[in-house]
């Protein structure tokens, strides 16, 4: 299954990413983790605050804030490479509305309680994944692995 969303902003705080998810759909779920961290680069601790209100009952921990700073900081277009419509070519500027696609394979569901979905980077060669775990009937962040490296924009390639 495939399921793609729209959203005509990002979210500025904990507060506009609770009214825009449910977090009772899996695939949204997925969505709203790249639409966190394509925050990011405008308001690195209200990133933090969004991300952790999708780990659920898992407080981002020291470890995570630094590992999230260390794949992101001056990278920010990894994120932005997770929405429609962008590619190297256009230094990974996404169009307005946003747009994710996230879909699943015949194994996402193979661990009891839990889900792995894939969503395509357009500079990487194959589906990156997220992996939630539910809890009752809502799915949290358990696993996120939107973070390698991927083509370098066109603007910063030297052999572009």
């Amino acid at each position: 299954m495939e399921k793609t969303f729209t959203y005509e902003k990002l979210p500025q705080n904990v507060e506009e990413l609770k009214a825009l998810s449910d977090l009772r759909d899996e695939y949204e779920v997925a969505s709203l983790v790249v639409l966190v961290l394509a925050t990011y680069e405008h308001d690195v601790e209200e990133m933090i605050n969004m991300y952790d209100y999708l780990n659920g009952p898992n407080e981002v921990s020291k470890y995570q804030r630094q590992f999230i700073d260390d794949r992101l900081k001056g990278k920010e277009y990894v994120a932005r490479s997770y929405f429609n419509g962008t590619s190297p070519q256009n230094n990974y500027t996404p169009d307005v509305p946003y747009s994710i696609t996230v879909r699943d394979n015949p194994y996402s569901y193979d661990q009891e309680g839990y889900v792995t979905l894939f969503i395509t980077s357009s500079g990487a060669d194959s589906d990156r994944k997220v992996q939630l775990r539910k809890k009752k009937d809502q799915y949290f962040l358990w696993e996120c692995y939107l973070w390698p490296d991927i083509r370098i924009p066109v603007k910063d390639d030297p052999w572009a």
